[in-house]
C-alpha cells in the first residue's frame, strides 16, 4: 500500500471537490469491506444543488416568460394595428432578444458539460499509474499493460470525439432550432433532426465499441495472466524444502495486492460519481425547466416560441446524454478491468 502514491489523485480531488473526500481513506475502507456510501448525505447534497440551481436560473426563466407573453400579446391582438407587418416586426424583435438569451443560457450549459468532461479525463489520467501499478503487483501484468494503453487511448479518443464532433453538432442543432422557428415556415427541421441523430448514434457507437473491447479482452488477458501465475506457483512448489512455504507466501502477497487493486477500483468509481453528481444535476434541472416552460406557455404563447423552448430542452438533453455516456464509459472500464482481473 505504501508503494502506491495517491498524492496526485488527492490533489486533483481537492481542487475539484474541496477537502471533503480522502481518496486513500476510501481505499482502506473498501479493503476492509466497509461501506463508504451515504445515501442520506447524497440526498441532502442533491437537494441543496437543486435549490441553488433553481435560484440561479430564476431570473433567466422570468425573462423568457415575459418575452413569450409579450410575443403572444402582439400576435393575438394584431388586429389593433392598421398594418399587420408592425406586429410581425415586433415579434421578430422579441424573438431575437429571446434568441440571445437562449444562446447565452446554452453556452453556460456547454461550459458545464465541457468542465465536467475535462475533470473526468484529468481524474482518469492521474488514476491510471496508481491503479495499474496495483494491478501489476497482483500479478496481472498482461492485463495491466493492455488496459493501461486502452485507458490512455480512450481518454484521447473521447476528448477528440466530444470536442470535434459531439459538442459542435449539438451547437449546430441549437442554432438550427432557433433559426428554424424565426418564421412560420419551418425549413430547417430535417437538418436539426439529422444533427440530433448524428450525436445520439455517435454516442451509441462509442459505447458499443468500448463494450466490444472489454468483451474481447475479458476472454484473452485474464487467461494469459492465469497461465503465467500457475506456472510461477508450480515452479515454486517444485523447490525442495521451501516449495510449500514459498507458494503460500506468494498466494498471500498476491491476495493482498488484489485487495488493494479492488479497493482502488471501488474508490475510483465513487470519485467519478461524485465528480459528475453536481454537473449532471444542473443539466437535468436546466433541461427540465425548458420542457416545463414549453408546456406552460403552449396554451398562451405562439407555437414557434414553445417549439423553440422544447428544442432547447432537447439540446441540453444531448449535453446531459454526452456527459452521462462518458461517465458510463469510464465506470465500465474501471469496473470491468477490476472484475476481470479478480481472483
Amino acid at each position: 500500500m505504501d508503494e502506491i502514491d495517491f498524492s496526485g489523485i488527492q490533489q486533483l480531488l481537492d481542487e475539484i471537490l474541496g477537502t471533503g473526500m480522502d481518496f486513500q481513506e476510501i481505499v482502506e475502507r473498501g479493503m476492509q469491506g466497509e461501506s463508504f456510501l451515504f445515501p442520506g448525505y447524497l440526498a441532502g447534497f442533491i437537494q441543496d444543488v437543486f435549490l441553488e440551481e433553481l435560484l440561479a436560473q430564476k431570473q433567466l426563466w422570468i425573462h423568457i416568460l415575459i418575452l413569450a407573453v409579450a410575443a403572444a400579446v402582439l400576435l393575438h391582438f394584431a388586429d389593433v394595428f392598421q398594418n399587420r407587418s408592425v406586429s410581425h416586426i415586433s415579434f421578430c424583435m422579441i424573438y431575437m432578444i429571446l434568441f440571445l438569451l437562449l444562446m447565452v443560457s446554452f453556452q453556460n450549459s456547454m461550459e458545464i458539460a465541457e468542465e465536467v468532461m475535462g475533470h473526468m479525463r484529468d481524474f482518469m489520467t492521474v488514476l491510471a499509474p496508481a491503479y495499474f501499478l496495483a494491478m501489476t503487483l497482483s500479478a496481472c501484468t498482461v492485463s495491466a499493460g493492455i488496459y493501461y494503453e486502452f485507458i490512455l487511448l480512450l481518454i484521447t479518443a473521447l476528448r477528440w470525439f466530444t470536442e470535434v464532433f459531439v459538442l459542435p453538432c449539438t451547437e449546430v442543432y441549437i442554432l438550427l432550432v432557433l433559426v428554424n422557428h424565426l418564421s412560420k415556415e419551418e425549413r430547417l427541421t430535417r437538418f436539426a433532426e439529422l444533427a440530433e441523430l448524428l450525436v445520439e448514434w455517435g454516442l451509441k457507437a462509442v459505447l458499443a465499441a468500448v463494450m466490444g473491447f472489454h468483451m474481447i479482452q475479458g476472454v484473452i488477458s485474464p487467461a494469459a495472466d492465469a497461465v503465467r501465475n500457475t506456472a510461477v506457483s508450480q515452479g515454486l512448489e517444485m523447490v525442495p524444502g521451501v516449495g510449500d512455504i514459498s507458494s503460500s507466501v506468494t498466494d498471500m502477497l498476491l491476495g493482498s495486492a488484489m485487495l488493494i487493486k479492488n479497493g482502488i477500483g471501488a474508490a475510483a468509481l465513487t470519485a467519478l460519481i461524485l465528480l459528475c453528481l453536481i454537473p449532471l444535476t444542473k443539466l437535468a434541472i436546466i433541461m427540465a425547466a425548458y420542457y416545463v416552460l414549453a408546456a406552460v406557455l403552449q396554451p398562451v404563447s405562439d407555437e414557434r416560441i414553445t417549439d423553440c423552448l422544447s428544442g432547447m430542452g432537447n439540446g441540453v438533453r444531448l449535453l446531459l446524454k454526452t456527459v452521462f455516456t462518458m461517465l458510463v464509459l469510464f465506470l465500465l472500464t474501471i469496473a470491468l478491468a477490476t472484475a476481470l482481473t479478480g481472483p
